[in-house]
């Protein structure tokens, strides 16, 4: 999770100590209202100088194209935190509403989601549920794996991303076209989005970049040198964003 953090950091996300108080989950108005105001408070202290942010974006492209990045209705990419270069990439996805400081979109289920493109891959290079786990030095919960995509639902680390984040967290990797890409899911405290009901919107997020990407034709070459600490390295570790 360490890495997670590191790479969200050198996107150029700031992490904010305090940004979400422990919400009792007994409580779920309060705890929506306190993610919504907390989350908002992430973002903009994140923002340029003067406090003006960018429009958030409906959709970006990453790695030359090769993959073009949007997230379910009602969630759109922070367009400060978009990196990309010809082989690899990297975007948040989040409130259209919280990200526009409530000028875009409508009040929706508060969520981070990472999206890291890495290397050229085929269906051999996905990791399983249990090696995503073991690479996060956190319990399986649950995981589902298939021919093109893999989920893992992971005990522990997700209260590294902010203050008041739930421990639970998911993560996915898919192959778009010939990309590997690398999901990460993180929810306040008590959302529901960290049980179950995350395996149902890390979906989403994959089937919207899935359809987002289909009319573009990837790139062919050879594919990029495994890195020596191995898939997940490049799809999870700050090393895999360009400097």
């Amino acid at each position: 999770m360490a890495a997670v953090r590191k790479l969200l950091c050198a996107a150029g996300v700031l992490l904010v100590s305090g940004c979400l108080g422990g919400v009792p989950a007994s409580n779920p108005d309060k705890t929506e209202t306190e993610a919504r105001e907390g989350l908002a408070a992430f973002f903009a202290r994140g923002g340029s100088t003067g406090g003006r942010r960018a429009a958030p974006l409906a959709r970006v492209n990453l790695a030359g194209g090769d993959v073009v990045v949007a997230g379910p209705d009602g969630y759109c990419i922070d367009p400060s935190t978009r990196r990309s270069a010809s082989e690899r990439g990297f975007a948040l996805i989040a409130s259209c509403h919280i990200l526009s400081g409530g000028k875009v979109g409508r009040p929706v289920v508060p969520m981070l989601v990472t999206v890291t493109v890495g290397p050229r891959g085929d269906g051999t290079d996905l990791p399983s549920p249990k090696a995503i786990a073991q690479a996060a030095n956190a319990v399986l919960l649950d995981g589902k794996a298939s021919p093109d995509q893999v989920t893992a639902h992971l005990a522990s680390g997700g209260d590294d991303m902010f203050d008041g984040s739930d421990p639970r967290y998911w993560r996915a990797a898919f192959l778009q076209g010939n990309r590997m890409v690398g999901l990460a899911l993180y929810a306040p405290r008590g959302s529901a989005l960290a049980g179950d009901q995350g395996a149902t919107m890390i979906l989403r997020v994959k089937n919207r970049i899935a359809q987002s990407s289909r009319t573009n034709t990837p790139r062919t070459g050879t594919p990029t040198q495994k890195p020596t600490d191995g898939l997940l390295g490049r799809l999870f570790n700050r090393q895999d964003l360009p400097q």
